[in-house]
């Protein structure tokens, strides 16, 4: 950590060798009267943009390892070495001692177990970075605004086909639901699919997806998911599990692909698979259950995507709808920072925030905590959960 080293140089610090020749700061030697601690003392050390930024460098991590897996990314080491400095002015006894150690126990653990008061939302506190050796959703999210060309792929992805399909918005509704309902493809079939049904976009759609892991066998086969459908991984237990970990309520069995030594096998890349896929699959589930009631139209993305679901009643009414999956409520509403905006041809009477039942345990803390640091002000009855929607539906319908 150069900030420490650069101290230690200084005279500020104390600092030992391992055995191994790694530094071991002495936090009782740190000289806490200098103008450079002082600074530091009084800013705000350890808050959100700390975090963030811890957050986007073990995304970045888990992208590179296959290329790079000791050199760690600068958002990463920057972001550890304020915590680390953090710990020392805040005289932990055990402060983080670099990044490996910051992966090894911190990482793992809730905010709240951390050794060290951190400035973030309350509901923050009961997330942890990593979990089953992997960035958590919350990490994901936490990172979100401060990805480059990793995190804004499925931005750009979705940009472009919204350019290709202008003249054409049932293409982008087509090429969406496939990513949805097509996490894992055969090399083949993926070349047939994007040439026959895609052929306006067949570039995007073969660079939206990449080689799968061979570490993801379990013998000699890989498995799917039974809820959502995506490629489950193996912990260090060598147990499958799905990476969306709400999966595992549903207790549905893995489902084993079928064998094909021919060919290869491809999953969407990893942004994809968070903020397409994984929302995607209850867009297109309550799509399901609204087609099965007696609304005039339910459709899908309407006018490229303005919001997820368009409703029409008997009456006449239309209803807009936007279906969020996010594990931190207080990330998702800082996100929303405008009203779901209206048709030009048919507006909307009234626009709806609806949340999967898979996050349904997260109870009605979830929801106040949205409301409450959305940008956007939001009735109570504009922002619910899943099932709790249907049923609004249906008292309408008067069934």
């Amino acid at each position: 950590m150069d900030t420490l080293r650069r101290w230690e140089a200084a005279g500020k610090i104390k600092a030992m060798r391992t055995p191994t020749g790694h530094r071991r700061y002495d936090m009782t030697s740190l000289v806490t009267g200098s103008e450079e601690v002082q600074t530091l003392e009084k800013g705000s050390l350890l808050g959100e943009d700390t975090l963030q930024q811890i957050a986007k460098g073990l995304c970045e991590y888990e992208q590179q390892i296959p290329k790079s897996l000791w050199a760690y990314p600068a958002a990463l080491q920057l972001g550890v070495e304020k915590l680390a400095l953090a710990c020392l002015i805040a005289g932990v006894r055990q402060p983080i001692q670099g990044v490996p150690d910051f992966v090894s126990r911190w990482a793992q653990l809730p905010l709240k177990d951390w050794d060290i008061e951190i400035d973030c939302p309350e509901e923050w506190l009961d997330k942890q970075l990593i979990e089953d050796q992997k960035p958590s959703g919350f990490c994901i999210e936490t990172a979100g605004e401060y990805f480059d060309d990793w995190g804004n792929f499925q931005k750009k992805v979705i940009n472009e086909v919204m350019t290709k399909a202008a003249q054409n918005p049932e293409l982008y509704t087509r090429f969406r639901k496939y990513l949805i309902e097509t996490p894992v493809v055969t090399k083949g079939q993926i070349f047939v699919d994007s040439a026959v049904d895609f052929k306006p976009v067949q570039d995007l759609l073969l660079n939206s997806y990449e080689k799968v892991p061979e570490s993801y066998k379990l013998g000699e086969k890989f498995y799917c998911c039974g809820h959502c459908g995506g490629l489950m991984y193996l912990t260090k237990d060598d147990e499958l599990k799905c990476e969306n970990k709400h999966c595992a309520k549903e207790k549905k069995n893995p489902v084993p692909l079928a064998d094909n030594q021919y060919d290869e096998i491809f999953w969407l890349k990893k942004d994809l698979r968070y903020f397409i896929h994984r929302p995607g699959k209850a867009e297109l589930r309550l799509e399901e259950r609204l087609k099965q009631l007696n609304l005039l139209e339910v459709k899908l993305y309407p006018e490229l995507d303005q919001y997820d679901l368009h409703l029409v009643f008997p009456d006449g009414t239309v209803w807009a709808v936007d279906v969020k999956f996010w594990e931190s409520a207080y990330n998702l509403a800082k996100k929303v920072n405008q009203p779901i905006r209206k048709l030009k041809h048919q507006p909307y009477d009234e626009s709806f925030f609806v949340f999967p039942d898979e996050l349904k345990s997260y109870g009605q803390e979830y929801i106040q905590e949205f409301r409450g640091y959305c940008n956007v002000p939001l009735k109570k009855s504009q922002v619910m959960f899943e099932g709790s929607f249907v049923q609004k539906v249906i008292k309408k319908l008067g069934i």
